[in-house]
C-alpha cells in the first residue's frame, strides 16, 4: 500500500515549512544565487506591474520602476526577516521607485507633449476615455501627501490589507486604516467635482 508518505511528500508547504523554504531562498540569493532570487520574487512581479503602472502612467517607465524595484530588493535582502511579509517588502520598494522615476520624467515628459502634440484617431476613443480616466486617478493622487498616496496605490493596485499596508510604510495598522480611508474619500470626492466640471 502507498498511502502516508506519498500524501506528506505532496501536501502543499504551510506555516515553519513555507518559512524555511523562503529562508532558504534567501540564503542562496544572498550567496549569489540569481535562480533562487527570481523564484522568491516571481509570485509578485504581477503586484509590482500593478503598483508601478499605476504610479508611473508609462508602460516602459513601469517596466524601469520594475526592473529598479529588483534590483534594489536585492541589494537590501539583508534587511528582509524570511518568513514575515515579503509581498509588502517588494511592494513598498516599488511605490518608491516609481515616485523617483516620475518624478524625474515629468518634465521632460511635458516638454515633448507640449511640442509634438499628436492628435489620437478616431476610433480610438474609447481607449481615450479609458486613458483619460486613469490620468484623471493618477493626477488626484500626485497631489496626496506622500504617505496618503502611497496607502491608496497599495490598497488600489497591490490589494494588501491594512496590516500588510502598514508593513510597507512602516507604519501601524490602525494609521495605515485611517490613510486609506482619507485617500480613498478624497480622491472619490476629485473625481466627483471632475465630473461635474465636464460636464
Amino acid at each position: 500500500m502507498m498511502n502516508g508518505p506519498e500524501t506528506t511528500l505532496q501536501a502543499p508547504l504551510v506555516g515553519a515549512e513555507l518559512e524555511h523554504r523562503e529562508a532558504r531562498l534567501v540564503a542562496d540569493a544572498l550567496a549569489g544565487d540569481g535562480d533562487a532570487f527570481a523564484r522568491l520574487v516571481r509570485p509578485h512581479l504581477r503586484v509590482l506591474h500593478r503598483v508601478a503602472a499605476r504610479s508611473a502612467r508609462d508602460p516602459a517607465l513601469a517596466e524601469d520602476a520594475v526592473q529598479e524595484t529588483l534590483e534594489a530588493a536585492f541589494r537590501g535582502l539583508r534587511r528582509y526577516t524570511p518568513g514575515t511579509n515579503l509581498r509588502a517588502f517588494l511592494a513598498s520598494i516599488a511605490v518608491r521607485k516609481a515616485h523617483t522615476l516620475v518624478r524625474g520624467e515629468i518634465r521632460r515628459r511635458l516638454r515633448e507633449e507640449s511640442s509634438q502634440a499628436p492628435e489620437a484617431p478616431p476610433d480610438v476613443a474609447d481607449e481615450v476615455m479609458a486613458q483619460e480616466q486613469a490620468d484623471r486617478v493618477s493626477a488626484a493622487l500626485s497631489g496626496f501627501p506622500k504617505k496618503r498616496r502611497q496607502a491608496a496605490i497599495l490598497r488600489l493596485d497591490a490589494g494588501m490589507s491594512h496590516r500588510e499596508i502598514a508593513t510597507a510604510l512602516g507604519t501601524s495598522e490602525g494609521s495605515a486604516r485611517v490613510l486609506v480611508h482619507m485617500a480613498l474619500k478624497e480622491l472619490r470626492r476629485l473625481l466627483l467635482d471632475d465630473q461635474g466640471r465636464t460636464r
